[in-house]
């Protein structure tokens, strides 16, 4: 009887220890993705009035040291677009996307310039876009989503050069 006991007690701790182990391991990839996610976010806090493509993310990361692959890069920020954290954009003209780290106070209330030459993104914030819009509004019955609103053309700096 003493040596059933003792299997049963040798394969209870080898259960115990294999769950132990499966906890440690996904308990170590969350925080790995916590930290992608993290160190993606900070990346585009640092870079909020650029346009990012995933590629251009990606490689800060690289740089930084951190081991990661493209596929992680994308997933991640599909996900944070999706809580919002950050804004997805497409280029029609491009068919490319591109990501930018928008408080939402900040972002959600006004249209937003970019620079197709250099990438650069601002915020356009005057009365003239409220009247805009509300004429849209009001005579067309079209309702700006400003959050998802970009005008795109070039900017200050990029006409100068391109006429220099």
């Amino acid at each position: 009887m003493q040596i059933i006991c003792i299997f049963i007690d040798i394969g209870i701790r080898i259960i115990i220890i294999q769950f132990a182990n499966h906890l440690h391991r996904r308990y170590s990839m969350k925080q790995y993705r916590t930290k992608y996610k993290e160190c993606i976010i900070e990346y585009m806090k640092n870079n909020e009035d650029h346009r990012l493509c995933a590629k251009d993310i990606y490689q800060a990361l690289v740089d930084q040291g951190l081991n990661v692959n493209l596929v992680t890069v994308y997933r991640n920020l599909d996900k944070l677009s999706q809580q919002g954290l950050i804004q997805k954009h497409t280029l029609s003209e491009e068919d490319s996307v591109y990501y930018q780290y928008a408080r939402e106070e900040k972002c959600n209330h006004h249209l937003h310039l970019l620079c197709k030459r250099c990438g650069k993104i601002a915020h356009l914030e005057c009365d003239f876009m409220d009247i805009i819009r509300t004429h849209l509004l009001e005579d067309h019955g079209f309702e700006i989503d400003c959050k998802d609103s970009t005008i795109v053309g070039l900017c200050k700096e990029c006409r100068e050069a391109i006429h220099a």
